[in-house]
């Protein structure tokens, strides 16, 4: 099962280059590519992608519409710097939302799709273990939206990863410069065995429990720049 920092989710199936330029930079905010601040320019994206500045700027006009960038000067865009109580806000709205959307899924699962999650979730423990954050930060996605597919509501899909794009560059920074508590450690492999036993309530709560770890985390970034 690959997880290289590259790879794509697994429901791109956009086919025009706009799009796929979207979800390719997309992509790069889910999983942290990108930094609070980072600017991105049309030229140097054009370039990397192999195509004109045109459906580039397509693309991050789009994610722009979307709150997931803002225009900046000189041809260019970058990813918002926001407070810790904003992240904190929206780690708390993902938290509700995929709460619901697993609650929907763990009726529709089948057997092989469990067998995956209990494979990702090992394999996260051991990206904990020898300190792979970047394979961890891809797993992760792939654990929570092989879930949230299965919810089959595509509106609360779609909600659900527009804002994992806007808290991606935030969450990142936390995983790769904080040690996460063992507790959270296991979450993983308990929401698996949640869903294996069809219990969507607990499933659902320990779902919600993972993501209160970057709640209380951007909380107390805020209380620190309170007391400042």
């Amino acid at each position: 099962m690959a997880s290289t920092k590259s790879r794509l989710p697994r429901n791109v199936t956009s086919t025009s280059l706009k799009d796929r330029i979207y979800q390719s930079v997309k992509w790069s905010l889910i999983i942290g590519e990108y930094f609070p601040g980072s600017v991105l320019s049309l030229r140097s994206l054009a370039k990397k992608m192999g195509t004109s500045t045109m459906p580039v700027r397509e693309a991050l006009t789009r994610l722009a519409s979307e709150r997931l960038l803002q225009s900046s000067v000189k041809r260019s865009y970058r990813v918002a710097e926001l407070d810790p109580k904003r992240v904190a806000d929206q780690f708390f709205v993902r938290a509700r939302l995929e709460g619901i959307a697993t609650e929907l899924a763990v009726p529709n699962m089948t057997a092989r799709e469990i067998d995956e999650l209990e494979a990702l979730s090992q394999m996260m423990e051991g990206d904990i273990e020898s300190g792979n954050n970047e394979n961890y930060i891809v797993r992760n996605y792939n654990f929570h939206f092989s879930i949230y597919a299965a919810s089959q509501n595509e509106e609360l899909f779609w909600s659900i990863e527009r804002l994992w794009a806007q808290t991606g560059p935030y969450l990142a920074q936390v995983v790769r410069s904080q040690e996460m508590p063992k507790e959270w450690q296991l979450l993983h492999t308990q929401i698996s065995r949640a869903i294996r036993g069809r219990s969507a309530g607990e499933a659902a709560r320990l779902i919600e429990k993972d993501i209160s770890w970057s709640i209380s985390t951007f909380e107390a970034f805020t209380a620190s720049e309170d007391k400042s």
